[in-house]
C-alpha cells in the first residue's frame, strides 16, 4: 500500500518527525520516514535510513562523506539522494503524499524530493522560510507544492509547533483520501487541451475555452509568466493532454531578452515537439519585454514602444533585430516537431496592444520576426499567414479546428 514519504533531518528533528508521524498514523494513513540529517549525532528510526540517501546521492558511506569536509557538497549529495529515492518510490506505488519540515536546509531537500513528482501527488513542506522576503521560486518550482510557515522555530514541541504539525498531517492525510476518492475528475471527458495565454491575449483565449469546451475537453490555461509555460512542457511530458494550443509564445521572446517573464530555463516550445503530441501554433505575445517599474527602466528602453501595464511592470517592444533572432529561435525549436504541427501567423497583430492604432503597433517589427520565421523553419511544417489579429474570433476558430482535426485524426 502507497504511504506518505515524511522526510526530516533525523539529527536535529527526531522529537518533530516522531510527532508528525503520530498524527498522520492517527488518520489511518502509513508513514515512510526518510532521514536526510546525517551530520550530528543521532539514533536512527527510519525506513529510509541516512546511509542510503548518502549513497543514492554519491555514492559514498556517511563516514566517508564527512571525511570529505565539504559541507557544500554533503548537502547536494543528500538532495540528489533523496530526489532519487523519492522519484523511485513514487514510480514503485509506494508513495502517496509527501510532507517535509526543516529549517533552509530542510526546506531545499524536501522541496527537491517534491519536484520529482508529478502533478496531483500532494507535497506539503513546513518551512521556518515561508515567509519574510525569502524567495520561493527555487523551492516551488513549477509544481503544486505547499507552503507552510511554521511560525516559530521548528525545535521542539509546543504550543505552536503542535498546532502546526497537527494542522499539516491533517491537511496531508485530507488530500491522500480526497485523491484516492477522485482518481478521475474529468471521467466522461474526451481529454485536456494545453493552451498558453497572456492578459495581452485573453480575448482570444477565452474564445478558445468556449469552443475547447463545447468539444467536451477540459480547457487547461498556462500563464506566460516565465514559470507556466515549463509548467505546461512538464505537464505534456506527463501526459496529461491530448493537444497543445500553443498561441503565446512571450516567453520565449522574453526569455532571450532577459525580461522578468522569460521562461525559467530551456525547453519552452519543446515538449509536444519531442513527444509527437498535436500542437497547433502562433506567436502570441512574443514581440516585447516585461521589465520592472517604469522608474527602474534604462533610459534606452524608454526610447522605445513602451506601455507601464501597472506599478510593477512596463511592457516594452523588442526591436527589429531582435525578433529576427527570437524568430530563428522560435523557429528551431518548432523544428524538433515529430507530430502533427501546424503554425498559424496573424498579419495584424501579435497581443492585445499590438494593433493598429496601439501602443505596440510595429509592422516593421513584427515583418522581421515573420521573415525569420518562414526562412529558418523546416520545409515540411505547414503555416499559413493570415489577414488577421492574434484575439479575432475567425482566427482562434481556424487553430482551434486544426487542433481538433489534428486529434480527430490521431
Amino acid at each position: 500500500m502507497s504511504a506518505v514519504l515524511l522526510i526530516a533531518t533525523l539529527d536535529t528533528k527526531a522529537e518533530e518527525a516522531a510527532y508528525v508521524r503520530a498524527r498522520i498514523e492517527s488518520h489511518g494513513e502509513k508513514v515512510i520516514l526518510a532521514n536526510t540529517g546525517v551530520f550530528l549525532p543521532f539514533e536512527e528510526n527510519a525506513e529510509i535510513k541516512g546511509a542510503e540517501i548518502v549513497k543514492a546521492g554519491c555514492g559514498l558511506t556517511i563516514e566517508e562523506l564527512k571525511a570529505k569536509g565539504d559541507k557544500g557538497f554533503s548537502i547536494q549529495a543528500i538532495t540528489n539522494g533523496i530526489k532519487i529515492i523519492t522519484k523511485k518510490l513514487y514510480s514503485e506505488g509506494k508513495v502517496a503524499a509527501v510532507l517535509s519540515i526543516g529549517g533552509a536546509q530542510g526546506t531545499d531537500m524536501g522541496t527537491a524530493a517534491m519536484r520529482e513528482l508529478p502533478f496531483g501527488v500532494p507535497k506539503f513542506m513546513v518551512s521556518t522560510v515561508a515567509s519574510g522576503k525569502a524567495t520561493f521560486g527555487p523551492f516551488v518550482g513549477t509544481k503544486d507544492i505547499i507552503m507552510m510557515h511554521s511560525v516559530c522555530d521548528i525545535q521542539g514541541l509546543n504550543i505552536v509547533t503542535r498546532s502546526v504539525f497537527d494542522n499539516a498531517a491533517s491537511a496531508v492525510c485530507g488530500m491522500v483520501k480526497n485523491r484516492k476518492k477522485n482518481q478521475d475528475k474529468s471521467a466522461g471527458r474526451a481529454g485536456s487541451i494545453a493552451v498558453s495565454m497572456l492578459g495581452t491575449t485573453t480575448p482570444g483565449a477565452l474564445y478558445a475555452k468556449k469552443l475547447i469546451e463545447k468539444e467536451n475537453y477540459d480547457f487547461v490555461a498556462f500563464h506566460q509568466n516565465g514559470t507556466g509555460g515549463i509548467a505546461m512542457e512538464e505537464m505534456i511530458e506527463e501526459g496529461l493532454f491530448k493537444g497543445v494550443l500553443d498561441i503565446n509564445l512571450h516567453e520565449i521572446g522574453d526569455r532571450y531578452f532577459g525580461g522578468l517573464h522569460g521562461s525559467v530555463r530551456e525547453g519552452r516550445l519543446e515538449s509536444a515537439s519531442k513527444t509527437g503530441l498535436p500542437q497547433v501554433i502562433a506567436p502570441g505575445s512574443i514581440n516585447y519585454t516585461v521589465q520592472g517599474p517604469y522608474a527602474e527602466v534604462s533610459d534606452e528602453l524608454k526610447k522605445r514602444q513602451h506601455i507601464i501595464h501597472n506599478s510593477f511592470l512596463t511592457l516594452v517592444r523588442l526591436t527589429p533585430d531582435e525578433l529576427s533572432e527570437v524568430g530563428k529561435i522560435t523557429a528551431e525549436k518548432i523544428n524538433l516537431s515529430r507530430g502533427r504541427v501546424h503554425v498559424y501567423i496573424p498579419l495584424k497583430g501579435f497581443s492585445f496592444p499590438d494593433s493598429a492604432g496601439r501602443e505596440h503597433w510595429d509592422p516593421e517589427g513584427n515583418a522581421a520576426f515573420i521573415s525569420s520565421l518562414k526562412k529558418n523553419l523546416r520545409k515540411d511544417i505547414p503555416y499559413n499567414e493570415l489577414d488577421m489579429h492574434i484575439n479575432d474570433a475567425e482566427f482562434i476558430d481556424i487553430a482551434v479546428n486544426k487542433l481538433f482535426s489534428f486529434i480527430k485524426e490521431k
